[in-house]
């Protein structure tokens, strides 16, 4: 039984336990021998394997880090060349464009109205009205402006000092303050007849 044992198990072919005899206890020693020769060449294996993929990972990362750095030098390049050729790059603005805002922008017509108005003298009152509906919608139009990407706040301004000029001018016209312009003077007729006279090839009417 010992000799079929040794047999099937790979018998030893040497005295390894220093008996002075290849017996079964040879056997055994050699067995344990291998397992232990084949854990330790697994073991190597996978120390192999793992030294293998450090290597690769850090091959990669080397790589990784060259691409980038001659990534970095050519932007360096391309932007020193754009520099001394004067191209300096324009940063891009990014984000929704600024709209005007519609209440300032009526502010300025209706305060350029206003001011047009008064100034005839015959329509000093309805040029008082427009001016205040110009300084209200310039109010409004300097709060909507106050938000972002809404342009148009120096019309809003434009349009709300129009418009207390306007009130201003009118009252004064009204209450007949100034010499030049009362509520009965008709600067329309007077711009008409001074162009008529200077410029006849205006008016062939006339």
């Amino acid at each position: 039984m010992a000799i079929l044992g040794r047999t099937a198990a790979t018998p030893a072919t040497e005295d390894l336990d220093g008996d002075g005899r290849i017996d079964s206890r040879d056997d055994a020693i050699r067995s344990g021998t291998s397992t232990t020769s084949i854990g330790r060449a697994q073991v190597d294996e996978r120390v192999a394997a793992q030294r293998r993929l450090e290597e690769r990972t850090a091959a990669q990362r080397g790589l990784e880090e060259q691409t980038a750095a001659q990534r970095g030098l050519e932007e360096r390049t391309a932007a020193a060349e754009q520099a001394a050729a004067g191209e300096v790059a324009t940063p891009v603005v990014t984000g929704p464009r600024p709209r005007a805002s519609l209440v300032a922008t009526l502010s300025l017509v209706v305060g350029v109205a206003s001011a047009i108005t008064v100034l005839t003298g015959v329509l000093a009152g309805p040029g008082v009205a427009l001016g205040l509906i110009a300084a209200f919608l310039g109010i409004g139009g300097m709060a909507a402006t106050s938000r972002r990407h809404v342009a148009g706040k120096s019309d809003a301004i434009l349009g709300m000092l129009l418009g207390i000029g306007a009130v201003v001018v009118g009252v004064m016209t009204l209450t007949g303050a100034w010499t030049w312009l009362t509520g009965d003077t008709n600067q329309v007729m007077r711009v008409h007849d001074w162009l008529a006279a200077r410029l006849p090839w205006l008016f062939p009417s006339s």
